[in-house]
């Protein structure tokens, strides 16, 4: 159903969009990502966009969280779950507007309506929050990805848009809890010295953590380990 658009200058913008998408023919080859909006109060998918059509062959319109469930291969089922369960321990503790603030993502296998399967790497965030703060809404985006032969070690990710770092959550690098605070510590700027001065330690003995730090995640230096944590 169209509605007419009084405003003329609006009316000539929208035309010039939908004349691109009119004169375009769908190149499905080209397509390699759909998303969808979760409710998570009714447990229900609000909105999927016609690209899942496109890639799994699934009707967007009737596809439930009980078909996306009924679809992941069998092999990854579990680590679905586990992976869902983390991120909701995570998720339960932040409020308001904490939750836009992290992206989560890991990647699993699914089957196609034709009965092929297919590698995806899902990214999660927050859309809507309730007025008591909890989480009602998630985008949820699927990105089709090369097949692997072993899943990485660092698959399930949780991305801090405020610091543009992503989370080992993990602790894929092994460190020690008093590791981890020094390099959450120089991830936030800090030197040695300050940070001795913070853990109420010697500068020494951050020294010799921070050379733990680097040998441990093989690195040459914490500009190279940073860009580690902040690589997709």
């Amino acid at each position: 159903m169209s509605i007419e658009i009084k405003n003329e200058r609006w009316k000539d913008l929208f035309h010039k969009q939908n004349s691109i998408t009119t004169k375009e023919q769908e190149n499905k080859s080209l397509v390699d990502s759909y998303y969808f909006i979760f409710d998570c109060d009714l447990n229900v998918i609000s909105f999927m966009n016609a690209a899942f059509n496109t890639i799994t062959g699934y009707d967007e319109k009737t596809f439930t969280v009980e078909d996306l469930i009924e679809i992941i291969h069998p092999d990854d089922k579990d680590y679905f779950f586990e992976c869902e369960e983390k991120d909701l321990l995570f998720k339960n503790k932040l409020r308001f507007n904490e939750h836009f603030n992290y992206l989560y993502s890991y990647t699993y296998k699914i089957r196609t309506k034709e009965g092929n399967y297919i590698t995806i790497k899902q990214t999660c965030q927050a859309l809507e929050v309730s007025n008591t703060g909890d989480l009602t809404k998630t985008l949820v985006i699927h990105q089709r990805i090369n097949d692997y032969q072993e899943r990485p070690i660092n698959d399930r990710r949780i991305y801090d848009k405020t610091r543009n770092i992503y989370l080992d959550m993990e602790n894929c690098y092994k460190l020690t809890k008093r590791e981890l605070e020094i390099l959450k510590l120089v991830q936030e700027g800090l030197n040695s010295t300050e940070i001795a001065n913070k853990l109420c330690t010697s500068k020494y003995t951050v020294d010799t953590h921070r050379k733990n730090i680097l040998n441990k995640t093989n690195s040459n230096n914490f500009i190279d380990l940073i860009r580690k944590l902040s690589q997709a």
